[in-house]
């Protein structure tokens, strides 16, 4: 059940989660490994975090593992195939932009993100400002989950091979700090590269 302070909804907000990659440090599908908390599926148990904290729209892009994500996904999951995901993350990063509105601001999540949590993500939106880049920071890094504003969208073309969107914000945020807006999101550290991540 929504608490309260989620239930307004982020309309104006597109969630994409990037899930295309082999997870070849894992060994199997990471996406389809068991969340130790929820007992979902991580993609799904992500997923589930968004949708509580209030986005409306969520679209994951895949690519490795398709068919096996496709098989487990609920009815009202959007699925992008990603048939360039060998050539790395950007290109999956560009797919994503190209498959939200314009008029729309693009939130950049992980699907292996499981530390993530829908009070964390609800912060970000609420902290979103429309003409500048709101970024997470965690480890003492900027990244994703990253909401990149219609008029700050133009920059994720600009990446190559397996350069993310955190390439573009740590960049940009050196050049003009003025540009962005951080939010301390510590959860957004626990990622799934291997199986020993679950014991973090």
């Amino acid at each position: 059940m929504k608490s309260p302070e989620l239930e307004a909804g982020f309309s104006n907000i597109h969630a994409v989660l990037l899930a295309a990659g082999q997870a070849s440090r894992y060994g199997s599908n990471k996406l389809l490994s068991i969340h130790t908390d929820s007992q979902l599926p991580l993609l799904w148990h992500v997923c589930e975090q968004y949708k509580l904290a209030g986005i409306e729209r969520i679209t994951v892009i895949t690519g490795h593992w398709h068919d096996a994500i496709c098989a487990s996904a609920a009815e009202d999951i959007v699925i992008e195939y990603n048939s360039q995901w060998q050539s790395g993350l950007a290109s999956s990063v560009k797919l994503a932009n190209q498959k939200v509105s314009s008029r729309d601001a693009l939130l950049l999540g992980l699907g292996d993100q499981a530390g993530i949590t829908a009070d964390g993500l609800a912060a970000l939106c609420s902290a979103y400002q429309p003409q500048v880049i709101t970024a997470s920071q965690y480890d003492g890094l900027l990244g994703a989950p990253a909401i990149f504003p219609p008029s700050q969208r133009r920059t994720l073309t600009l990446l190559t091979g397996d350069q993310g969107a955190g390439k573009i914000i740590r960049q940009r945020y050196q050049a003009n700090p003025q540009a962005f807006n951080i939010v301390p999101l510590e959860e957004a550290a626990w990622d799934i590269d291997s199986p020993s991540d679950w014991l973090d």
